[in-house]
């Protein structure tokens, strides 16, 4: 194989960054639940190779079928695994109940069980040197139905080393008439929204992502983080001021959670942190200071936007929880409340296909697991979930204050008033003399286990809603998830 542009990141890529609050304006809860044994279309097996290269479109059929439009949502968990879904379920089930904790776990609505199927994705590259995916081997496998090499977005390496791109579902969705949108809490250039709509050699090229976002892609809606990217300071290639471009070409521009609540019409662009990811959910929620929107504020409001943009037909829509694979990278116990967070967004999407008119199919997958978690570890048969439950704020968020404080008492209460934990002298003594290992402590406590700061080659759990959700019960490969895409695209 020919030598591969560079996929080296910089730390901010799986590391931390500024966030905001969970705003709530739209919401489709009626106290549904999933419907179950809705009607299958009988989908037998994949057909990867040259169908995934054709958008399939119909031209005479553009009314999305005579039950309504059609429409397809993906939920893309980046870094959940299996732990990182079972951290969020009894978390849940704690803060419903701390007293009947753990036995009332099962009376507890954990809404990706709400799914009608229920399996697992191999996340393998296409690679002979590395076996462990990274998003954007993931991405695009999931978008375009190849499977590719890490770092290459919505691409292939052909024998003479030249990268190919490769048409994506979104793009299918869009050429034949469907409203498109992608929604993250990572930048919005990040790998995974990358992989859906656009097509670069590496996905260190987040400045040519940005530029084709806004002059090839054609997308609706794009919502997520780090403006830099589309801003002629924050460039540093040329100097194009894409967010001016994107308003000549008539998208509607917001930064803000009051804006993004505001917003009545689409095209629109949401660009809701300046350099980096939004900030972790705890960071975010119950925060005056913040301006950054919830993802379940930021997915219905896509939802809104795309319904009316794409009419009869219907709408794809691809919404990322980014933050859960930063959380995993990092080690930090954050992750189980971007678990949660992505819990109460399946929630809202299965509460919609509920509701809709039309044919709605919900997808929940991960690109990979993040971390290699583990629920208990290191002597007690136990996790204890009442810390967890009492941390106020991510690590993220705390580190820089103790860095900056001035006394050992300053550093105890700190930890207590944000973590809500109450250091011993020897942890004090551990905070104050090895460069604030602040997850290392609160892992101690809660009893969660890593093996790794980077990806694992688990399969993923995989779920499904809607025609065609049988597919999903059992072992795919994530190749096939773009396959069963493009087949309720084109109606089948």
């Amino acid at each position: 194989m020919s030598e591969r542009p560079s996929t080296e990141r910089a730390s901010s890529t799986d590391d931390d960054a500024d966030d905001g609050p969970n705003t709530t304006r739209r919401t489709f809860l009626k106290g549904s639940s999933a419907a179950a044994g809705m009607a299958a279309l009988g989908f037998q097996g994949t057909e990867q190779a040259n169908a995934n290269d054709t958008d399939g479109t119909d031209e005479d059929d553009d009314s999305g079928g005579d039950d309504g439009p059609t429409n397809v949502i993906l939920f893309v968990g980046d870094g959940q695994g299996r732990a990182q879904l079972d951290l969020g379920r009894y978390l849940k089930a704690y803060r419903k109940n701390s007293e009947k904790f753990p036995l009332n776990t099962a009376d507890v609505t954990y809404n990706v069980d709400r799914h009608d199927a229920h399996g697992s994705a191999m996340t393998y590259p296409d690679d002979p040197e590395e076996f462990v995916a990274d998003s954007a081997a993931t991405a695009t496998a999931i978008s375009t139905g190849h499977k590719t090499y890490n770092g290459a977005i919505a691409g292939v390496e052909n024998d003479a080393g030249e990268f190919v791109p490769k048409q994506t579902v979104l793009e299918q969705a869009r050429d034949m008439g469907y409203a498109v949108g992608l929604v993250t809490t990572a930048r919005m250039t990040h790998a995974t929204p990358a992989s859906f709509a656009s097509h670069v050699p590496s996905r260190d090229e987040e400045e040519k992502i940005a530029k084709q976002y806004v002059r090839d892609s054609g997308v609706d809606v794009l919502f997520g983080g780090a403006r830099s990217y589309f801003l002629p300071d924050g460039r540093e290639n040329d100097s194009a001021n894409l967010v001016a471009e994107a308003k000549r070409n008539g998208y509607n521009y917001v930064t803000t959670a009051s804006e993004l609540d505001s917003l009545d019409s689409a095209p629109a662009l949401g660009l809701f942190s300046e350099s980096d990811h939004l900030s972790y959910t705890l960071d975010r929620q119950d925060n005056d200071d913040s301006t950054q929107p919830g993802l379940g504020a930021m997915a219905e409001t896509a939802i809104e936007l795309l319904e009316a943009r794409g009419g009869r037909k219907g709408f794809f829509l691809l919404v990322e929880s980014g933050r859960i694979d930063h959380a995993g990278h990092s080690n930090y116990p954050v992750v189980a409340h971007e678990q949660l967070e992505a819990d109460d967004v399946i929630g809202r999407l299965l509460d919609y296909a509920d509701d809709s008119h039309g044919e709605t199919s919900v997808i929940t997958t991960a690109d990979h697991e993040t971390g290699g978690l583990s629920l208990g570890t290191g002597g007690p048969y136990d996790v204890n979930f009442d810390v967890l439950d009492g941390m106020n704020a991510s690590t993220a968020t705390v580190v820089p204050q103790i860095e900056e404080a001035e006394s050992r008492d300053e550093v105890a209460s700190i930890m207590t008033e944000q973590m809500g934990v109450e250091l011993l002298d020897t942890e004090l003594d551990e905070l104050r003399a090895y460069n604030t290992p602040v997850a290392e402590i609160l892992n101690h406590r809660i009893r969660l286990g890593w093996t790794s700061t980077g990806h694992t080659a688990e399969n993923v759990p995989t779920f499904a809603t809607g025609p065609n959700a049988e597919f999903f019960d059992g072992t795919v490969d994530n190749t096939d998830i773009a396959d069963a895409i493009r087949k309720r695209l084109n109606g089948d």
